[in-house]
C-alpha cells in the first residue's frame, strides 16, 4: 500500500516581540506546524508556538509558550511543553531590571515540570531601527520535578543576550541565548539558544526557518545531553 503524507505549517506573525513598538499595544507571533503520515510508517507531529509582547517608553512585558509533540508507530517521539513571560523595567536608556517566571516539560528527557523564576540587570548595548542587542543577568530558583527519582531545587547564575537585526527591507533575524548555572557547582549548567529567519516574499507570504537547542551538562542514564528543533514553513500576515 501505498503511504499517505500530510504535511501543514503555518507561520502568522504579527511583528517580533523584540521590535514591538511602544505604543502599549500587543505585538508578536503565532506558530503552528503538523505532519501526518500513515501506511508502511504511522506518525504524528504537531507544534505550537506564541510569542507576544507590549511595550511603553518605560517598560515591556513578554510571554512565550512553545508545544512539541510526536508520535511514531505508537510510541511517544516527542512530548515538550513551555510557558514562560519576562517583564523589563528601563532605569533609563540603557540599563533596564527584569524579572521573569518559566515552566518547562519534557517527557522524554524525564522532566515532569521544572518551575523557576528569577531577576536581574540588564543593558541595551545596541537599540536603533535596524538592529537591537540587550545583555542581561541575574539569579534564578529552578525546582525539577522528575519522573523518575527525586525533585531537584537549585540557586542559578542566569546569563544571557538577545537580538534582533533587520537584514533587508524584507528580511529579519532574532536570536536568544541563555545560561543557567548551578551556584553550587558552576560546572553543572543548562543552555537554550532560539532563533528564527523571516523573509518575506511579498507584503502577503514570506517564508520562516526557526532553530532551538537545548543543552544540560546533568542528566539521567540513556538520556542525551542535548535537543535540537527546526522549522521552516510559510508566514502570512495578517
Amino acid at each position: 500500500m501505498l503511504a499517505r503524507i500530510f504535511c501543514f505549517l503555518i507561520v502568522i506573525p504579527f511583528s517580533f516581540s523584540a521590535s514591538a513598538a511602544d505604543d502599549g499595544a500587543w505585538q508578536g507571533n503565532a506558530t503552528f506546524a503538523f505532519s501526518r503520515s500513515a501506511g508502511n510508517t504511522n506518525a504524528m507531529t504537531y507544534s505550537v508556538a506564541l510569542d507576544e509582547a507590549r511595550a511603553t517608553e518605560t517598560n515591556q512585558t513578554t510571554i512565550y509558550a512553545n508545544v512539541l509533540y510526536g508520535k511514531s508507530q505508537g510510541i511517544v517521539s516527542a512530548d515538550q511543553t513551555k510557558l514562560g513571560g519576562r517583564y523589563d523595567h528601563n532605569l533609563n536608556e540603557r540599563v533596564f531590571g527584569f524579572g521573569l517566571l518559566e515552566f518547562e516539560r519534557d517527557r522524554l528527557a524525564d522532566l515532569k515540570l521544572r518551575s523557576g523564576g528569577g531577576g536581574g540587570m540588564g543593558y541595551h548595548v545596541i537599540k536603533n531601527e535596524s538592529n537591537k542587542f540587550d545583555v542581561f543577568g541575574g539569579l534564578s530558583r529552578s525546582n525539577a520535578a522528575l519522573l523518575s527519582g527525586p525533585s531537584i531545587s537549585q540557586n542559578e547564575m542566569l546569563l544571557s543576550e538577545e537580538s534582533l537585526h533587520k537584514l533587508t527591507a524584507n528580511t529579519r533575524l532574532k536570536q536568544k541565548f541563555s545560561s543557567y548555572h548551578n551556584l553550587e557547582n558552576l560546572a553543572r549548567f543548562r543552555t537554550v539558544f532560539d532563533s528564527s529567519l523571516q523573509v518575506n516574499l511579498n507584503s502577503t507570504v514570506g517564508l520562516s526557518v526557526s532553530l532551538q537547542h537545548k543543552y544540560s551538562s546533568d542528566t539521567g542514564n540513556g538520556i542525551k545531553h542535548s535537543d535540537a528543533v527546526f522549522l521552516t514553513g510559510l508566514n502570512i500576515k495578517l
